[in-house]
């Protein structure tokens, strides 16, 4: 009697794993006609069928965002210091909410969103040449 429920849990785990196998080839599929989002799609289902694989892509985005976050730290301190009104420090402050906000969501979910780094680049872009341009001055 136990081996045929043995039998019988087996052929439910692996009828369950076919069915996941299965509907994350349709959603291969459905991303191949939609390429835009094609790559959203297939990170999502690598972070399924493969947890961790992304592990030193996070490091790497994560050691980004400490710069960014420790750069835009620095731009505030300055624009602070000077005490000019030129420069508004509130909108690096919220600049830093928004690197974090994107660190937490892929510390969450696992996925590295392309819009996602495009943004931490142009504001790491944006916050080096404020700061250049402090520092000289």
């Amino acid at each position: 009697m136990q081996s045929n429920d043995n039998k019988k849990t087996l052929t439910e785990l692996a009828n369950g794993i076919l069915k996941k196998v299965d509907q994350a080839d349709q959603l291969r599929e459905l991303a191949e006609r939609n390429p835009e989002e094609a790559s959203r799609v297939n990170i999502i289902i690598d972070a399924f069928m493969n947890p961790g694989s992304n592990l030193a892509e996070k490091e790497k985005v994560y050691e980004k965002i400490s710069k960014i976050t420790t750069l835009i730290d620095a731009n505030i301190a300055i624009v602070k210091q000077k005490m000019t009104q030129s420069y508004d420090w509130l909108e690096y402050n919220r600049d830093n909410g928004f690197v974090f906000n994107i660190k937490a969501k892929i510390a969450s979910t696992g996925i590295i969103d392309k819009k996602d780094l495009q943004y931490l680049n142009d504001v790491y872009k944006q916050h080096t040449r404020l700061n250049k341009l402090f520092t000289e001055s």
